[in-house]
This record gives C-alpha cells, structure tokens and sequence, in this order.
C-alpha cells in the first residue's frame, strides 16, 4: 500500500465458509421472522391484548386465530438468575405446549417472539423455568393472555 496507508488483506481460510453459512442463516432467520411477524400484525382478525406479568413488566401479544400465531413483546420484566429464564407456553383445553425461551434485559423491550400453533381455546402463559427449557410448566403463570383479555388462572 502506498502513501502510507493501511492494507487490508480478507482471506478465505478454512472457517470463511462456516462463518458466511452461520451469516447467512442468521439473515434468513432474522427476515423469516421479520415476514411472519407482518402477516400477524396485518391479518384482519388480529387483536391486541396487553396485561400487566405478575412480579413486574407488562406484556403484549398481538394474537391472530387465522394464522394460529401471536407476536409476544415485554417490557420491564425483571431480571433473573442465570440459571433461570422465561418460557412462553401454550395452555389449553389440549394440554401446555412450550412455545420458546425469551430473555429479559434490565428495564427493556423484550421480543418480539413469535408464538406459533395456537389451537382454539389456547392461551400464551409466561412463566419462570431452568435456562434450559422445561417440558412443561414448573412454576405458576406469571401472565396468561389470549383472545379475551386476561392475568390469572386458567379456567
């Protein structure tokens, strides 16, 4: 390089392959997820609930029974343990049913998650579980919410 300026050589060892996949999958991942969030926060049956979460936040999930899915974001849900994480459910005439992890940062928006596989009748519960997941619920709903608004035990 002339002039005194910098060169930068990017060569494709053995691990640019890996890492150009793993970027490549995080991309489709990311607008995959971008597109089923559209589709439920357009579809014209679409409702909006938003319940306070039992020990602190508020939470809100935009529900759509035609795509059997909803958007779950929080807000302010406390901070855990590490060895502690959130897990949204599905909770319903058939059974819970788990429907992925989220993470809380300190005082901040957590989400979107998208929840998919509603079956009528289902309800999105949160609750606290080990980091790794769980099979079903160990701890009580800290939120329940669904087509009728509500926060409390299911029926």
């Amino acid at each position: 390089v002339r002039g005194g300026g910098v060169g930068v050589w990017l060569g494709a060892g053995p691990g640019a392959g890996g890492l150009a996949r793993a970027t490549n999958t995080a991309m489709h991942q990311s607008q995959q997820q971008a597109h089923l969030i559209s589709v439920v926060l357009n579809a014209p049956e679409a409702v909006l609930r938003t319940a306070p979460v039992s020990g602190g936040g508020m939470a809100t999930v935009v529900l759509s029974r035609r795509e059997h899915m909803g958007v779950f974001t929080a807000r302010r849900l406390r901070a855990l343990p590490s060895a502690m994480s959130y897990e949204l459910w599905l909770m319903g005439p058939r059974g819970d049913r788990p429907a992925g992890m989220i993470t809380a940062g300190m005082g901040t928006m957590t989400g979107p998650a998208i929840v998919s596989g509603m079956r009528p009748g289902d309800m999105i519960a949160l609750t606290i579980e080990p980091a790794s997941g769980s099979p079903h619920p160990t701890s009580p709903p800290l939120l329940l919410i669904g087509p009728a608004a509500g926060n409390g035990s299911r029926s």
